[in-house]
């Protein structure tokens, strides 16, 4: 990506993501890079910008580790994705994304439902894609 896109797109998630203010413009390009490949500047159009800046804030989120207290294991949400339950003395902790289906979002889209970040991106990208259906042909 040419230096002033990755600018505006790094404008975008100063303003979205104020949790990644703190990151050099070398990191946030770097992580640009990695969601980069996964919009079509074409198909997006217009909101082109706004939806790299959604998906890699969605997918720094997702690589964050979490805050630790002194003494304890520090893990990203990424990696406790696919626990299921979770229980230490009186704490029980439960992760399920069977929200994919309830939503009508595909088992593809489920990972953008972990984050705000993610949900925004799903939003763009059906204001800029629209799916085909098949419906089927009329009988003669």
């Amino acid at each position: 990506m040419k230096i002033d896109k990755a600018r505006k797109v790094i404008s975008v998630i100063k303003k979205v993501a104020p949790e990644f203010e703190d990151k050099t413009e070398d990191e946030l390009r770097d992580w640009i890079e990695i969601a980069e490949p996964y919009i079509s500047e074409k198909r997006f159009g217009g909101l082109y910008t706004q939806a790299v800046a959604y998906l890699t804030a969605h997918k720094m989120t997702l690589n964050a580790p979490a805050p630790k207290k002194e003494g304890e294991i520090s893990i990203s949400l990424k990696d406790s994705m696919g626990i299921a339950s979770f229980s230490e003395g009186s704490t029980s902790v439960s992760f399920n994304n069977s929200a994919a289906g309830s939503s009508g979002a595909s088992g593809a889209d489920a990972e953008y439902l972990l984050t705000a970040y993610g949900l925004q991106f799903l939003a763009i990208r059906k204001q800029c894609i629209v799916p085909i259906t098949i419906a089927g042909m009329k009988r003669r």
